[in-house]
């Protein structure tokens, strides 16, 4: 993934209260992507079973995995992972990749692509040409809708699934992301006034994600849209809160352990709503990395304690180890128990604070 730094322009926002109830999801959760197979299942489980730092799984499912390629849902692979969570009792949220993962049969009933290229250069598919539906394309809206409606049926009545994101338009990731390169924005340009139409799809798809999953968490991932100013962003947070305040939740997909994030625009807009909305995080790189873009798990834990996160999403390897598991376990309970300014001197104290 690749993210910008913005700072945050100072508007003026509604206002809601706080949050009601309890935080939905607390605690540490691993990314896991579907499976290729089901004989990747086996592992799964003793992997869960063995690490009781974490309290779920984020599932990541592109949308092209789960379907027939003439559009019939085909949530075998789907279902034999859930069986798994369900056996071991663990907590988990859908994240549903449509954007570079929409199936082909979208585009060839007709709906309109949009062509890009992969530009973050930490992704293995690095340079590569890719496509996604234009997120106001009635065709593909159509099929999109409809998927969701069938994850509803499946597994909305499950307990064990507490979430899901908001998911809609969408490039690489589940974030906000478009293709967004001087020449990408002048297509979106000659399409029509994208601010509107976008904002339209995000009211669209909160009240279908919501309407699918009526007791879940509604999780939106931050992230720059194109060339938008911030106040879109809140008009999305706006929208989500004045219909759905005891779900809807941001998250911050940009954590980092280099330096206090402060001054990055998904991290200023989570602090500007986080008595307003349910909130957290998810490592923006591995802990411990050789090259040290996640930085370490003391300062990580300073940033999720200085914006009152709920709870903590770690890439995969992570989060299935547990020993790295438990160093940030260890190190965001001993920063929720000093408090951001304590445990702000105590870092300095020891030379650890950067």
């Amino acid at each position: 993934m690749s993210y910008g730094l913005f700072l945050v322009a100072a508007t003026t926002s509604i206002s809601y209260a706080a949050p009601a109830g309890p935080p939905i999801r607390t605690g540490l959760w691993v990314t896991q992507k579907l499976p290729d197979n089901a004989g990747a299942l086996p592992e799964l489980e003793p992997q869960l079973r063995a690490n009781h730092n974490l309290s779920g799984v984020c599932l990541h499912i592109p949308w092209r995995k789960i379907v027939t390629p003439n559009g019939q849902p085909d949530f075998d692979l789907l279902d034999k992972t859930v069986a798994v969570f369900r056996k071991t009792g663990t907590k988990y949220q859908i994240c549903l990749h449509p954007g570079a993962f929409t199936p082909d049969f979208v585009y060839k009933d007709g709906a309109q692509p949009f062509e890009g290229q992969v530009k973050n250069p930490h992704r293995a598919d690095f340079g590569k040409a890719v496509r996604i539906p234009v997120p106001w394309d009635p065709v593909y809206q159509r099929y999109f809708s409809q998927i969701i409606r069938q994850l509803g049926s499946q597994y909305a009545k499950d307990p064990l699934c507490v979430s899901v994101v908001l998911t809609c338009a969408n490039f690489m990731s589940a974030e906000m992301h478009l293709p967004k390169t001087p020449s990408d924005r002048m297509r979106w340009q000659a399409l029509g006034d994208y601010r509107t139409l976008l904002l339209e799809v995000y009211k669209k798809y909160t009240d279908e994600w919501a309407r699918a999953f009526p007791r879940q968490e509604v999780s939106l991932h931050l992230s720059k849209v194109l060339d938008l100013p911030i106040s879109f962003l809140e008009d999305v947070i706006n929208y989500g809160l004045s219909k759905y305040p005891e779900r809807f939740t941001l998250q911050n997909c940009q954590l980092t352990g280099r330096k206090e994030d402060t001054g990055m625009m998904s991290y200023d807009l989570v602090m500007k709503y986080r008595d307003r909305t349910h909130h957290g995080f998810q490592s923006l790189a591995a802990l411990n990395g050789a090259d040290g873009r996640m930085g370490s798990p003391e300062m990580a834990t300073l940033n999720i304690v200085h914006a009152g996160g709920e709870y903590w999403e770690l890439w995969h390897g992570d989060g299935f180890s547990p020993e790295i598991s438990a160093q940030a376990a260890a190190a965001w309970q001993k920063a929720k128990e000093l408090g951001y300014e304590a445990y702000k001197k105590k870092l300095i104290s020891e030379g650890k604070y950067q």
